[in-house]
């Protein structure tokens, strides 16, 4: 379940409540939306090692295309570069 909360002190900014992730999510989309330059900040956290939850914050130059459009587009992205690993591992198993 994702929950998204609008920054109401930072402007174009959402923090989304992941749940059921850890560093492993948190890290691949952080590192993914700072490589959008419309993404002027990017950072997650856990906020407690036995809650199963991160909470990714995002803020972008304008609100279109928007902190949720970013977030978006990065795990299309990220979906992208997994499937590439993916195929080429399966090209170097088929190989052995």
């Amino acid at each position: 379940m994702v929950t998204v909360q609008k920054d109401t002190m930072v402007p174009n900014a959402v923090t989304l409540v992941i749940e059921r992730e850890d560093h492993t999510v948190g890290n691949l989309l952080r590192m993914c939306l700072l490589e959008d330059k419309e993404v002027l900040f990017s950072g997650y956290r856990v906020p407690h090692p036995l809650e199963p939850a991160i909470q990714l914050k995002v803020q972008t130059k304008s609100e279109d295309p928007g902190p949720v459009k970013a977030v978006d587009t990065a795990i299309e992205r990220s979906v992208a570069t997994l499937d590439k690993i993916g195929e080429a591992f399966a090209k170097a198993k088929a190989r052995h």
